[in-house]
């Protein structure tokens, strides 16, 4: 959209000042986002954040949206903590979003995220803010939730959805390239089929509490202080919903324990390291210490496995389907296989690894 419209779309927001500048964030894989500064009468200036949300991704917007509200207006009102609030439309819509896809959340300044880094103590402090989203919603209950993404993190789902695309009939010649070229992909998901009902099995039968989670817990959706390098807080909440913490330490042990690209090609660049688990680690039992069970506390490590498993499972499936769901790359080839291949190479160092993994969850 030119400026001029996306200025408009603003002005229908609560925003304090004059619409001067904005620009694309071209960070995120989903939502539309934008940094829109406004000019105020003395002179200064607020920016905000400005999204036009995938309705495809997130068709039911008004859960996502109560969600949102709900887990943010709690942080503030009983935690004093720091994170980014909706803004109402001028009209006081409920949800707060104009033409039914696009609203704006505050945006914190004095911030910056990361990719990756090769700054162990920014890990530290990444465990510690994920950590810390699970201390400050510990009263909240996560019932109270909807969940907006059926399935997202049951990981026996996502095994069943790897299943039906083996076994689908469609396109067969082009399937039948997919399949030899991801055979021993293939194979490695099958021979762990046991794995992928772990956490979901003792959710549902009550051995490990229903907490609010985050979903998404990737370096680049934790904010830090840009002077004092300190994690300032979690971003992107689309997925907030109800689950089990070792979702979202798992995934923030995903992507964080390697300093190899998702799609790496290099499979000798795809290299687990226990420093950078430690630290995550560290960080993030640093908050929980206090909230975490017994049987969490020990399914840390299988619960980084396991989300990377996950991930390796639905970039493979998405490859078999003909990537239908992931967007790839047209100048890389087989995108998402290469993709699915680094997730299943971390699985399998850390499979290896997980003995040294448990000393430090204790």
């Amino acid at each position: 959209m030119e400026e001029e419209a996306l200025f408009e779309v603003a002005k229908q927001f609560q925003i304090n000042g004059t619409p001067t500048k904005v620009k694309k964030i071209k960070s995120g894989h989903i939502n539309n986002t934008y940094q829109l500064d406004c000019i105020q009468q003395n002179g200064n200036t607020t920016s905000y954040i400005l999204q036009k949300v995938n309705t495809h991704v997130f068709p039911n917007i008004k859960a996502v949206m109560d969600n949102m509200q709900k887990v943010t207006q709690y942080i503030k009102q009983n935690s004093s903590g720091v994170t980014a609030g909706i803004i109402n439309t001028i009209v006081g819509n409920q949800p707060p979003l104009w033409n039914g896809c696009w609203r704006v959340i505050e945006f914190i300044p004095n911030t910056t995220s990361f990719e990756t880094t090769t700054d162990i103590n920014l890990l530290l402090e990444a465990g510690i803010a994920v950590g810390k989203f699970q201390k400050q919603l510990d009263g909240f209950k996560a019932e109270e939730l909807i969940e907006t993404i059926v399935k997202f993190h049951n990981t026996k789902y996502r095994f069943n959805n790897f299943e039906q695309a083996i076994q689908s009939k469609q396109n067969q010649n082009e399937r039948e390239k997919r399949f030899k070229l991801a055979e021993k992909e293939i194979q490695f998901v099958i021979e762990r089929k046991k794995i992928t009902g772990i956490i979901i099995e003792m959710l549902e039968k009550g051995k490990i509490p229903l907490r609010v989670t985050h979903n998404d817990t990737k370096l680049s959706n934790i904010l830090f202080d840009k002077t004092m390098k300190k994690a300032v807080c979690l971003i992107d909440l689309d997925t907030v919903m109800p689950g089990s913490m070792l979702y979202d330490f798992g995934e923030g042990i995903r992507t964080s324990c390697t300093l190899a690209k998702e799609d790496e090609e290099d499979l000798n660049s795809v290299i687990w390291e226990k420093k950078r688990y430690e630290a995550f680690t560290n960080g993030f039992l640093q908050e929980v210490n206090e909230k975490i069970t017994k049987q969490e506390r020990e399914l840390l490590p299988q619960a980084a496995i396991l989300m990377t498993f996950e991930n390796g499972i639905r970039f493979l499936t998405d490859y078999l389907n003909g990537d239908m769901y992931f967007r790839t790359n047209p100048e890389i080839s087989e995108h998402n296989l290469k993709r699915a291949k680094t997730q299943l190479e971390l699985v399998r160092q850390m499979e290896q690894n997980k003995t040294e993994m448990m000393k430090i969850n204790f």
